[in-house]
């Protein structure tokens, strides 16, 4: 059972002058945005890494080394985090009237701090400089291995290898084993420097949080999921996963390496260089940072059991609530702890055959739209929902969800008969359903294993919101509308992480997460109603879809 947590007490009001401050550290930038009980943002202001911080010398907000390393230096979200609340207070922001603060950061990157810096984060001082140049010297390493590293490749075979293969690595942390997992970026600095100088092992999200309170705090347990570390049961560090990541120094690693704490507690009131510098009210209370996707989850307003975000982009995501974690664990996806659900989860789904796959299909069946969709778009209304029984797979690249090889197309053919494959279609038009109905039955099927009894049609059914580019499109909608079976919304909300870390805050003081989610959906619109009459063939098609991905697999599967 969900139980939606917060910090009960007097600190809510949705009469009162009260503001809340949410960050997001991302890859390139850093935003704050501060917001009023009703989610109305009141100021924003946003630090681009290369532009406004070109001292650090980054491209696209990091630094490419070599052997698949890539790192962004960790002084940089200390300048870049005092720089946004000095835009903040440029603007003539209240920062007394602030009640709650949390951040949003991207997820995988680390920080390792020296005796130094722990001591520079309490003594910050407003007389004695900035907090930049007050932690200068306070990294046990100056640079922050992120999300984009490719170097651990060994460190995951090895991992892999140890549990007893993939799907044993998926059921105990929540995802296989992943190069940009902070477990093994912390495994690779153990190795090359070893703990002894290292006073502090966080998380960027958690790094956040420690500047604003003096103090090394720990990473809250859905941004920890993201590290091939935790037990996603428990939500504890797993033993022999960080005897594997630091070998014979585990007990070390434990005493710089604080356990998870819940994404939703109260990790400390500001400290009194940030009331000093920017007059924040002393007693300003600040909550654990998490992830990016995971306050995105919050700022999409998926915060029920079967509430769906899809993404169409040069990738296509789908983001879902789900109630426990699959007693089968899956080869592919990732799982999360809710960082507002207690007991609840929630699940990210990438696929890399998104838009670039979708232009393939445009250019070579409909080369007359250049670079428009309109005669695509005409070929997916021109046809029946279903595609009357054609279903393909297609690739412009290697997918890995599930983890397929790139090659030719698949297409086949379903009916009474049951799955034939087929070189080509018979009409092109089928080319563009086809493809668009790919990713929404993939979706489907994937989810359902996640989550059985998902799509069932009795009982209230969360919500689906669609995003990206691709989602301008009507006739894609419509797709999505149908093979869900649930009306598609949509929003021109572009503050997903950060107005989620705002809405955190606004949570963890005491609002109602379901009248918070209501003021946001306020702002989206139902863009498809599905048609009833197309469940059955979507049922059917799904089924189809899982037997075509099954034979992929056994002709270019990578796992």
């Amino acid at each position: 059972v969900f139980e939606s947590r917060f910090a009960m007490g007097s600190l809510f009001s949705s009469q009162s002058s009260s503001l809340y401050l949410g960050f997001d550290v991302s890859t390139q930038s850093c935003k704050a945005l501060v917001v009023d009980a009703s989610l109305k943002i009141v100021y924003s202001s946003r630090v681009q890494f290369d532009a406004d911080l070109p001292e650090y010398k980054t491209t696209d907000g990091c630094m490419r080394g070599k052997d698949g390393r890539v790192t962004s230096p960790s002084k940089m979200f200390v300048h870049a985090m005092e720089l946004a609340l000095d835009r903040l207070k440029d603007q003539g922001c209240p920062f007394d009237q602030i009640v709650g603060i949390t951040g949003s950061a991207q997820q995988h990157g680390s920080v390792f701090l020296n005796a130094k810096g722990v001591d520079a984060l309490a003594g910050l001082d407003a007389e004695k400089g900035t907090a930049t140049e007050q932690l200068a010297g306070g990294f046990a390493k100056e640079e922050s291995p992120i999300w984009m590293d490719t170097s651990c490749t060994e460190s995951c075979k090895q991992l892999t290898e140890k549990l007893g293969g993939p799907l044993k690595v998926s059921a105990l942390t929540g995802s296989t084993a992943q190069e940009r997992f902070s477990g093994h970026l912390i495994r690779q600095f153990v190795q090359e420097n070893g703990l002894e100088g290292c006073a502090a092992v966080l998380l960027i999200s958690s790094f956040g949080a420690s500047l604003l309170t003096g103090k090394v705090e720990a990473i809250d347990i859905s941004d920890a999921a993201g590290m091939n570390l935790m037990d996603i049961r428990t939500k504890k560090w797993n033993p022999e996963i960080l005897e594997f990541v630091a070998p014979g120094k585990s007990q070390k690693l434990r005493e710089v390496l604080p356990e998870p704490r819940s994404s939703w507690e109260e990790a400390g009131v500001i400290q009194g260089f940030w009331a000093q510098k920017y007059g924040f009210s002393p007693s300003a209370k600040v909550f654990h940072w998490s992830g990016d996707n995971c306050c995105a989850v919050v700022g999409n307003g998926l915060v029920r059991e079967g509430d769906i975000a899809v993404s169409l982009g040069t990738s296509d995501t789908a983001l879902c609530v789900i109630p426990k974690v699959p007693e089968d664990p899956l080869p592919f996806g990732h799982l999360f702890p809710h960082p507002t659900l207690e007991n609840g989860y929630w699940s990210m789904l990438c696929y890399t055959n998104g838009d670039v796959t979708r232009k393939k299909v445009r250019s070579a069946f409909f080369p007359e739209d250049k670079d428009g969709w309109e005669n695509f778009s005409k070929s997916i209304t021109a046809t029946s929902p279903g595609n009357d029984g054609n279903i393909g797979i297609f690739f412009s690249t290697a997918e890995i969800t599930p983890a397929i090889s790139e090659g030719a197309d698949f297409r086949a053919q379903h009916g009474e008969d049951g799955l034939k494959e087929v070189k080509d279609f018979e009409s092109k038009t089928r080319n563009a359903r086809a493809v668009i109905e790919m990713r929404a039955l993939a979706m489907r099927t994937h989810l359902e294993k996640l989550m059985p009894g998902l799509f069932d049609a009795t009982g209230e059914q969360g919500r689906l919101l669609v995003t990206g580019g691709a989602s301008a499109n009507q006739a894609i909608l419509q797709v999505f509308a149908d093979v869900f079976q649930r009306p598609v919304c949509c929003s021109d909300n572009t503050e997903g992480a950060a107005l989620g870390a705002a809405m955190r805050a606004v949570h963890a003081c005491g609002a109602d997460m379901e009248t918070l989610v209501a003021q946001l959906n306020s702002a989206a619109s139902i863009k498809a109603t599905p048609n009833t009459d197309t469940a059955e063939t979507y049922r059917k098609a799904a089924k189809a879809y899982s037997e075509l991905e099954s034979k992929a697999l056994k002709a270019r599967g990578r796992m």
